[in-house]
């Protein structure tokens, strides 16, 4: 069928079916025009038009769950993958006002900025997850302060305010790998062999777990500001 007049023109109908066959020649690495599904965006945002976010919501939802099912952190959050395709949207569609929308000056930019999203609400969630789990396992694990030859993490942790223990930690670790040790050291109380079976396949052997533990508690050691903040000089 003909593309008659322009996008801003078109019912929302015709709209919608112009945007699924523009992205249908998108990926078969087609010509193809995004005006149209830039045109749905427009709508949804800037004339809070519900039904245009719902045509929207099911054209990209298999491309959203996509990167979702990528993401290093869906995993390890134990969520189905429609609650975060579902929270994404959400989000996107909270956060983008009208005159936030003026920045965007095509369909790419937009999608970019939707799969920050994905990453932003995927983050989100495992970081609350973690302080809640952290909170839980500084009441169930008890901490013998009185050995004379305490573990360096045992000395610290005593020494850490729970509630604000990890928040500090989470800041401070350079990638999963990281994020993965310490909370299988704080929040599991695995030893490193143990860890290294937890998260199978994760981990090239054991040794690489404990030079991950060991790098991160000798930049800790060597963060002025958290030994300041947490007693570590004592």
């Amino acid at each position: 069928m003909a593309r008659e007049g322009k996008a801003t023109n078109l019912n929302l109908s015709d709209l919608a079916r112009i945007c699924t066959e523009e992205t249908e020649l998108f990926f078969q690495h087609r010509d193809h025009d995004t005006r149209y599904c830039f045109e749905l965006f427009r709508r949804a945002i800037r004339e809070n038009d519900q039904t245009a976010w719902e045509i929207i919501f099911n054209q990209y939802q298999s491309l959203v769950t996509g990167w979702v099912r990528q993401h290093q952190g869906f995993e390890s959050s134990g969520e189905e993958a429609q609650f975060f395709v579902t929270e994404a949207f959400a989000k996107i569609s909270s956060i983008l006002t009208s005159e936030k929308f003026d920045k965007f000056s095509n369909l790419k930019a937009l999608l970019s900025y939707l799969k920050m999203c994905v990453h932003s609400v995927i983050t989100d969630y495992n970081r609350k997850a973690d302080q809640a789990n952290l909170q839980v396992s500084f009441e169930e694990i008890q901490i013998d302060i009185k050995s004379s030859d305490p573990a360096p993490e045992s000395t610290v942790l005593y020494k850490l305010d729970k509630h604000t223990l990890w928040t500090q930690l989470i800041d401070r670790l350079n990638d999963e790998k990281e994020r993965l040790v310490m909370q299988g050291v704080f929040v599991l109380a695995l030893k490193p062999r143990e860890l290294c079976d937890y998260y199978e396949g994760t981990f090239e052997n054991v040794e690489e777990v404990y030079r991950i533990k060991q790098n991160i508690f000798a930049r800790l050691r060597r963060d002025s500001e958290f030994r300041e903040l947490f007693g570590m000089d004592d």
